[in-house]
């Protein structure tokens, strides 16, 4: 027969694999410099590209544009509109149902003013 050690063990694993599944969180692969250097890369290469439009939509020469130019801490506005999107399993829906409902109403609104 099996031993009491090894029943306990396997229930304490299984449990833990059931909680895993149901939380809503991750495990990170890089560490807490490596993801501040991606977001800070990902930051300059969307500058770049806003000014870059920018320049295009002034009739500039794109050319002329160097990572010089791109001062730290500059404002950049976009020139084209913006898309943004989320994806929520139906439980993070029914979870966070409200928020997302004020969420839509504000840009809704704001869209509104805007015009």
């Amino acid at each position: 027969m099996v031993s009491r050690k090894v029943v306990a063990s396997l229930l304490v694993v299984y449990v833990a694999a059931m909680l895993a599944g149901q939380t809503e969180g991750y495990l990170a692969f890089f560490t807490r410099s490596d993801i501040e250097r991606m977001q800070e890369r990902e930051r300059n290469k969307a500058q770049k590209k806003s000014l870059m439009l920018q320049k295009r939509s002034e009739g500039g020469d794109v050319t002329e544009l160097s990572a010089e130019s791109v001062a730290e801490g500059e404002i950049v506005t976009l020139t084209a509109p913006g898309e943004t999107s989320m994806r929520h399993s139906s439980g993070q829906l029914e979870k966070y149902q409200h928020v997302l409902k004020e969420l839509l109403t504000e840009m809704l609104l704001d869209a509104q003013n805007v015009n």
